[in-house]
């Protein structure tokens, strides 16, 4: 008979408290890993994205590892949480592959049973539908479990046939060759330590230059110091399985576009797009896309993720899939009392919604 789990606590986020956990060893077995599977995106949030600290939690069996939590307690530590920020679009738990949805909802209850918070509920948001944890979750939706749509995302599967086709790749040729009377038009992928803070900092000057940096409450990430910090430290991974990625479009010697990417194995993961709004009407940000697509599928990337799914991504025609906010509640009298509110501000929420 397998022995229960166990569960074992670090009270930060550090590189030691990342080696203790076997986390390296467990990415390395994931299939389809991606950005937020990554240590050093945790460590880039825990450093300049939340007023909390980043905990992590492991759960072994039989001494090795087989999931880990990185979550931020709240409610005098009542509550857990992976971390929550408008700028983390996608999340997960690191799980080892092959558990099956009883041995993933043993993790939540061992989870929840951490002596050493009496727990009312654990959350996790952004959980992208084709992750175990997300399949156990919504198949198996229980009484101590909730499971509600968050957002969607979409992604291209580059390994089939070329994208965009039809209609949208006639008229980005005609922008093109329109655009190309203007000066020459070239790609700058760059992924080497040694040329990404240039990089970057174009990226900073394309996306501050349009609303969001003249707007009376700039967004723009270059006015923002966490937000700035937190992509920079995104530049400089510590550990492996992480390489970041700067996309530039060139018309001469004036940067029109860019994108800000992370790749995890044959992924490319989108995070921020930006480009320079005079050059509009040419669809400069779609042109990059296109490039950037053809230049992936020949670095052997099959797919490319817009992490999102925005609303100028629909004639595109990609790959859709929904991204759901999990809640798994314990059995105490504070996880019933709990998921009771919850599940009125749930009803609540849907009359108005049909009301409307």
């Amino acid at each position: 008979m397998l022995k229960p789990f166990s569960l074992i606590h670090h009270d930060s986020l550090t590189t030691d408290s990342i080696a203790a956990t076997d986390w390296l060893l467990l990415l390395s077995e994931q299939p389809q890993s991606r950005f937020y599977h990554h240590p050093d995106w945790y460590l880039a949030i825990d450093e300049h994205l939340l007023p909390g600290k980043i905990e992590l939690s492991s759960i072994r069996r039989d001494n090795a590892v087989v999931a880990i939590m990185p979550g931020v307690y709240n409610a005098q530590r009542h509550r857990l949480a992976t971390p929550v920020h408008d700028h983390l679009s996608l999340g997960d738990v690191i799980l080892r592959p092959g558990l099956d949805t009883d041995a993933i909802e043993q993790t939540f209850d061992t989870l929840l049973s951490d002596s050493s918070s009496a727990l009312w509920d654990w959350q996790i948001g952004n959980l992208p539908a084709h992750t175990p944890l997300a399949r156990t979750a919504t198949d198996h939706e229980k009484t101590h479990t909730q499971v509600r749509m968050a957002r969607e995302s979409a992604w291209f599967d580059l390994s089939d046939s070329p994208v965009p086709g039809g209609k949208l790749r006639r008229n980005l040729n005609r922008l093109r060759s329109k655009l190309g009377g203007e000066g020459a038009i070239t790609l700058q992928w760059v992924t080497d330590q040694a040329d990404l803070p240039a990089a970057y900092e174009h990226f900073l000057t394309l996306e501050s230059s349009g609303w969001k940096g003249r707007s009376g409450q700039s967004t723009a990430i270059a006015h923002d110091p966490a937000l700035s910090g937190f992509y920079r430290r995104l530049l400089h991974p510590v550990f492996p399985g992480l390489k970041p990625l700067i996309t530039l479009l060139w018309l001469d010697q004036r940067c029109i576009a860019a994108q800000f990417g992370l790749r995890t194995g044959d992924c490319i993961s989108l995070l921020k797009i930006a480009y320079q709004e005079e050059f509009a009407s040419y669809s400069p940000g779609s042109l990059l896309l296109q490039d950037v697509m053809a230049e992936a599928a020949l670095r052997s990337v099959r797919t490319l993720s817009l992490v999102t799914s925005p609303q100028w991504a629909t004639r595109w025609h990609p790959e859709i899939e929904p991204v759901w906010h999990v809640t798994r509640y314990a059995g105490n009298s504070g996880g019933l009392a709990l998921k009771t509110l919850d599940r009125i501000k749930q009803t609540a929420r849907a009359r108005l919604r049909s009301a409307a």
